[in-house]
């Protein structure tokens, strides 16, 4: 996570049933105000909940609303920075950033976030100068010592960016990446006890990285200790290959994407099986390929792939999602997909579509309660939803053992946004819509 993203604390209070629903509850609360009121802070309050519950690129359209009522907001070019950033874009964030910074100057969280984005892009000394702004702003800002020591390293300076580094440290003891840093300033000046005593402890938190195993093989080679640099060398040789299997097995996996983009569905299979030979540990692929197979109405198969993705990566909220769904259409098996379904929530609050289909389970066992609040929740997070507006009036009919107007403007509502749902309502429904 970059230094400077104010949304840690949120990714762990999100996790806990209580704070979901009090996320999606003042989601509600704030589009509801957004239709009395469509003022700029408005459109910025939904923008950072949606972002909040995992919805960045819906919550991307707020701040663009937000912005097009009041182009002086800097949070809201902050917001829309932070996501760029997250897309990779670092040049668009680093402008975004830039206009935050610009409006309000004494910003020191957009002043770190610009100054990390001109360092990825090469810009040394405005970045240098954006770090130590806002380390005169917050002199606790810890990003702003490691992206310095980063800054001084490319100079050339390893004493200064020793200091950085061990002002991080000081912040955050078990910082790996300001380990790295220190690590590199030692070897830089050729203290290489120093340097190995660091890189053992980066190697012991980042068992994975090829490049921490290799500087640790350095570094040992340096002081003499033959055997067990070989050693560090041939466990960064592996990790090489591993990686490359991983390369390999990535761009295999975004070529089946374009094609399934593409509706190619047979091909799409074919590459994200390729991906999974390249690297079996490699998780999205099975949920991927889980996809394409349902879509080509081979449900067992569908099944087995998003019960593997669900197994590689149980955190997945994608494939937690597909996996209950399936559960619940083709297994007919209820309470596991409400257990699995679940399981995505708490790892995406913000998804809609795991939203939906956890009200429909509920719905499939007659918990109409339970299901109307998911519903809802599926309404307050994409309220574009048809299928959620249509589901939650059959809800609202079977809670009051027949047609209600609240049922029936929430089928009408479905109806508008998708009229080929019409076949999802009993005809003892549809005769009371307008024009049916």
């Amino acid at each position: 996570m970059s230094a400077y993203s104010g949304s840690e604390h949120l990714t762990e209070s999100v996790r806990s049933t209580e704070s979901q629903q009090k996320l999606l509850t003042d989601l509600l609360a704030a589009r509801q105000l957004l239709e009395t009121h469509p003022s700029a802070r408005a459109n910025l309050q939904v923008g950072k909940i949606l972002s909040a519950l995992g919805d960045e690129q819906s919550a991307s359209r707020f701040f663009d609303r937000a912005l097009e009522l009041d182009p002086q907001l800097s949070e809201a070019w902050f917001q829309k920075g932070l996501i760029v950033s997250d897309q990779g874009d670092w040049t668009k964030a680093a402008d975004d950033f830039r206009r935050a910074a610009t409006i309000f100057p004494d910003y020191a969280t957009a002043r770190l976030a610009l100054g990390e984005m001109l360092l990825r892009v090469g810009q040394f000394d405005d970045a240098a100068n954006e770090m130590r702004t806002a380390l005169r702003l917050d002199a606790k800002m810890w990003g702003a010592h490691q992206g310095l020591g980063l800054i001084y390293l490319q100079q050339g300076k390893p004493e200064l960016a020793m200091e950085e580094f061990k002002k991080v440290l000081s912040l955050r003891p078990e910082s790996v990446d300001a380990k790295k840093g220190l690590a590199r300033a030692f070897s830089y000046q050729h203290k290489w006890s120093e340097a190995a005593g660091i890189l053992e402890e980066v190697v012991a938190s980042d068992p994975a990285s090829s490049e921490a195993a290799s500087a640790l093989g350095d570094a040992l080679a340096n002081t003499g200790a033959r055997t067990a640099a070989e050693a560090q060398f041939a466990r960064a040789r592996e990790l090489s290959n591993n990686e490359l299997n991983r390369l390999r097995a990535q761009g295999d996996r975004n070529w089946g994407v374009a094609l399934r983009n593409q509706s190619k569905l047979s091909e799409a299979a074919a590459a994200f099986r390729r991906a999974l030979a390249d690297d079996a540990s490699y998780c999205e692929p099975h949920n991927d390929l889980g996809e394409v197979l349902w879509l080509q109405k081979d449900s067992p198969g569908a099944f087995s792939e998003f019960q593997a993705a669900v197994a590689c990566s149980p955190d997945s909220a994608s494939a937690l999602n597909n996996f209950g769904a399936s559960l619940l259409y083709y297994k007919h098996d209820v309470e596991e997909a409400i257990e699995q379904l679940r399981a995505a929530i708490a790892a995406k609050p913000g998804f809609a579509m795991a939203h939906l289909n956890l009200g429909k389970a509920f719905a499939a066992k007659r918990d109409f309660p339970s299901a109307e609040c998911e519903l809802r929740s599926a309404i307050a997070i994409d309220p574009e939803s048809a299928s959620a507006h249509v589901n939650l009036g059959l809800v609202l009919a079977e809670k009051s053992a027949g047609s209600s107007p609240d049922a029936e403007a929430e089928m009408q509502k479905g109806l508008n946004l998708d009229p080929q749902l019409r076949v999802m309502i009993p005809q003892q429904y549809l005769a009371h819509l307008t024009g049916q």
